[in-house]
C-alpha cells in the first residue's frame, strides 16, 4: 500500500499533464522505493482523461485473508475456551449432591490445563492481532471495503446469533419443563454473554463508519480481559502446577494398580480358597495353575509395582478372605470429586454371582492409605474373557 502523501503527489504530478515515467524518475531520485512508486502510480488508470482517474481500491490480499482467518479463528477459540472455564467454576459453585461423579469428570484437571494453556497462548495473540488491524483502519478507512473482512464478521454473526437464539430457546424449554435449575441458568447466562457480546461488537463494527479510535471496543476488550485473567487465575487453583499433574497422574495410576490387585486377590481365592501372605505368592501359585490349567482371563498377569519407585504396594491379611492393600500418594485429592464429597472409585465386581461394590475412598493429601478389601469369589465358567 502506497502512503497517502505519495498517492496525493502522484494524482498532482498527473493533473499537470506529467508523464508517469518523469513522475516515477523523480520519486526514485528522491528516495521512494520502487514498490511504492509502481503502487502509487497504480492508484490512477492510465486512460487519457483530463483528469487522473483513480482504479478503484479492493482489499482482498492473500496477506490480509491470512491475518483475518487467525484472528476470527482465535476469537472462536477464546470464546469457547472462557465459556468452557465459566462452566467448570459454575460446577463449582453449584455442585448437585446427585451428580457428583458426572461433576468429577465435567471439570477434570486435565480439561482445564487444556483451557488455560489455549487461553495463555492465544488470548494475548488474539488481542495484538486486533490491536494490529484495528490500528491498520485508522490509517487507511479504506480497508473497511475488504471482501475477506466483511464474510468473515457476518459469518462470525451469524454463529453467533445462532448460539444466543438457542440458548433462549433452551432457557425457555427448561423453563415450560420445569428443569430451570440455578446451575442450568448461570451456563445459559454464560452462553448468552459471550454470543450477546460478539454480536454486539462486530454488528456494530460492520456497520462503522468512523476512522477514529473505537472506545467502546477498547472497552469491551479491557472487561474480556478482566474476565479471562480471572478465570485462568481461578483455574491455576484448581490445577496447581506441574509438578501437581505429574504427581496426579502416578496417583491415578497407583489406584488403577490397586483395582488391577483386587482381581488378582479374587483370582487367587476363586481357584485356592485362601489368601496368600503376599502378591508374589499368590502370582506364582496362579502362574503354575494357568500352566496345567485354564484360568480366567487376568489371572495369570503380573502383579504391578508402584509408577514412580517401583516398589511393592503393601499387603496384609485381616481374616480368611479380608484383606488390606496400602500405597504411598504424592499429591492425594484435596478437591474431593468435586462436589464437596470424598474422591472415589467403585470396584467393578461384574464377575461375581452378586455383583458386589467394593469402593475405595481415595485420601485428601499425601502419604500412605489403606483400603480394607474383601476378596470376591466368581463362577470360572462365568469369568470374562
Amino acid at each position: 500500500m502506497a502512503d497517502a502523501t505519495l498517492v496525493e503527489f502522484v494524482k498532482a504530478a498527473l493533473s499537470l499533464g506529467e508523464s508517469r515515467a518523469r513522475i516515477a524518475e523523480a520519486l526514485k531520485k528522491a528516495g521512494w522505493p520502487q514498490d511504492q512508486v509502481e503502487d502509487a502510480l497504480d492508484a490512477f488508470a492510465d486512460i487519457d482523461f483530463p483528469a487522473p482517474v483513480p482504479r478503484p481500491r479492493v482489499y482482498g490480499s492473500a496477506r490480509e485473508a491470512f491475518l483475518l482467518i487467525v484472528y476470527f479463528s482465535l476469537l472462536g477459540m477464546a470464546a469457547t475456551q472462557v465459556g468452557g472455564l465459566a462452566f467448570a467454576f459454575i460446577d463449582r459453585l453449584f455442585a448437585d449432591d446427585l451428580a457428583r461423579d458426572m461433576d468429577a469428570w465435567r471439570w477434570a484437571s486435565s480439561g482445564l490445563r487444556w483451557s488455560i494453556a489455549a487461553l495463555l497462548v492465544g488470548y494475548p495473540i488474539f488481542l495484538m492481532l486486533g490491536w494490529r488491524l484495528a490500528a491498520r483502519k485508522r490509517r487507511d478507512p479504506e480497508r473497511r471495503r475488504s471482501r475477506v473482512r466483511a464474510w468473515l464478521t457476518y459469518v462470525t454473526l451469524i454463529f453467533a446469533a445462532g448460539a444466543f437464539i438457542g440458548d433462549l430457546v433452551a432457557v425457555v424449554f427448561q423453563f415450560l419443563d420445569g428443569g430451570l435449575s440455578t446451575r442450568f441458568a448461570a451456563k445459559a447466562g454464560v452462553v448468552g454473554a459471550i454470543s450477546a457480546a460478539i454480536l454486539w461488537n462486530f454488528s456494530r463494527e460492520a456497520e462503522r463508519t468512523s476512522a477514529g479510535a473505537d472506545h467502546a471496543g477498547r472497552a469491551l476488550a479491557a472487561l474480556s480481559t478482566i474476565v479471562v485473567i480471572a478465570l485462568v487465575a481461578w483455574a491455576f487453583t484448581i490445577v496447581r502446577g506441574p509438578e501437581n499433574a505429574r504427581n496426579r497422574i502416578a496417583d491415578e495410576a497407583r489406584v488403577t494398580n490397586l483395582i488391577a490387585m483386587t482381581r488378582l486377590a479374587d483370582c487367587h481365592y476363586t481357584y485356592f480358597d485362601r489368601l496368600d501372605a503376599n502378591f508374589a505368592a499368590m502370582q506364582t501359585a496362579l502362574t503354575e495353575r494357568g500352566a496345567r490349567l485354564p484360568v480366567a482371563a487376568g489371572c495369570a498377569e503380573p502383579y504391578p509395582l508402584d509408577p514412580a519407585t517401583g516398589a511393592e504396594y503393601g499387603f496384609r491379611i485381616i481374616d480368611d478372605d479380608t484383606y488390606a492393600l496400602c500405597a504411598v500418594f504424592e499429591g492425594g485429592w484435596p478437591e474431593g470429586d468435586g462436589a464437596g464429597a470424598p474422591a472415589r472409585r467403585t470396584i467393578n465386581s461384574y464377575y461375581s454371582p452378586a455383583n458386589e461394590q467394593r469402593t475405595l475412598q481415595l485420601p485428601k493429601g499425601p502419604g500412605e492409605a489403606c483400603f480394607t478389601l474383601d476378596a470376591v469369589k466368581f463362577e470360572t465358567d462365568a469369568a470374562p474373557a
